[in-house]
């Protein structure tokens, strides 16, 4: 079976945006060191819009540098980058210490068809420019992929042919996200056109969905009692706040969820699980969510036991090389 671990390179959206060096540095960093050890290549995908508006920002230019730096590294290394969109970063502001994000402006839906294509397209080309393999694949910020087709033409006109926002029976409508994937076909991709979780034989995209599996009230009950009880195994190593509007604690402490297979800290001891109901399945590949700055000691640790229990037997790929 192919594995894809594929990392969303970004700060916080919350109160507090965290820094540069624990949310995205230091941990990827971290990670492209396991990738050395074992010899496998991930994909990345960096919050375009964060560096662009870097640009825009004097104060920045520091954490800019080391962040082009740190792409250019990966890249040059065989990991693969693709085009990662959260747009409220065309309405963030700094304000002399950190950032503050409109949330209500987080989906490309946000805006008008006119203008989510210009950001497509400006965020593609800013990021294309420091890679040597244009970029291939998408991933929507906070999965808000839907409604696709006014971003269509730009995500071709861009080189884009390949999406990875969907995890079959996902859903979200509380603000500022929105995402229905629960009518997800039910095979290992599919072709698209104006919806990634649409079937289109004739459609010109691809959708590599994200693995997604239940996580019954145990789980999370495990989650929130161990991190109490050993903070410093259990707390992210980046440094921010994560934006409002994911499942409460009450929820996910008294229901199961339907949610990504992720190797983002605890999440990392089901990757074992998800793998066997993969091949159980008879799927074709597994694709794997993390993020940099959610990463734990022990989330890298139980990720690294899985990738060196797994290297030998499985083939771990770049997204774009999953088909």
């Amino acid at each position: 079976m192919k594995i894809a671990i594929t990392w969303d390179y970004e700060l916080f959206f919350g109160e507090r945006s965290g820094t540069v060096e624990l949310c995205m540095l230091e941990p990827s960093n971290r990670l492209l060191s396991l990738a050395g050890k074992y010899k496998i290549p991930f994909t990345f995908f960096p919050d375009a819009g964060c560096l662009i508006k870097f640009e825009e920002q004097a104060a920045c230019n520091q954490d800019l540098q080391a962040i082009k730096n740190q792409i250019r590294l990966w890249d040059a290394q065989g990991h693969e980058t693709g085009l990662h969109i959260h747009p409220h970063w065309e309405k963030s502001r700094w304000n002399g210490r950190q950032w503050e994000h409109d949330l209500s402006f987080y989906k490309l839906s946000d805006f008008s068809a006119e203008e989510a294509s210009g950001i497509v397209e400006r965020y593609a080309s800013y990021m294309n420019s420091l890679l040597s393999q244009p970029m291939q694949s998408y991933r929507a910020g906070g999965w808000c992929a839907q409604p696709f087709a006014p971003v269509a033409d730009a995500m071709k006109k861009t080189g884009i042919h390949l999406d990875s926002s969907v995890f079959k029976g996902g859903k979200n409508a509380k603000k500022p996200y929105y995402y229905d994937f629960t009518d997800a076909p039910e095979v290992s991709h599919w072709k698209f056109t104006e919806d990634p979780a649409v079937l289109d034989v004739e459609g010109d995209f691809t959708e590599l969905p994200i693995a997604s599996m239940n996580y019954s009230p145990l789980f999370f009950w495990k989650l929130f009692v161990f991190g109490r009880l050993f903070p410093s195994h259990h707390k992210p190593i980046g440094n921010g706040t994560p934006a409002k509007g994911g499942g409460s604690k009450k929820q996910l402490l008294t229901r199961a969820h339907r949610l990504c297979v992720s190797a983002d800290g605890y999440f990392s001891t089901q990757l074992n699980r998800a793998l066997r109901k993969a091949k159980q399945a008879n799927e074709p590949f597994l694709v794997v969510i993390g993020h940099p700055k959610a990463l734990t000691e022990y989330g890298l640790k139980t990720l690294e036991a899985f990738i060196a229990e797994h290297c030998g037997d499985h083939e771990f790929v770049t997204l774009s090389s999953v088909l």
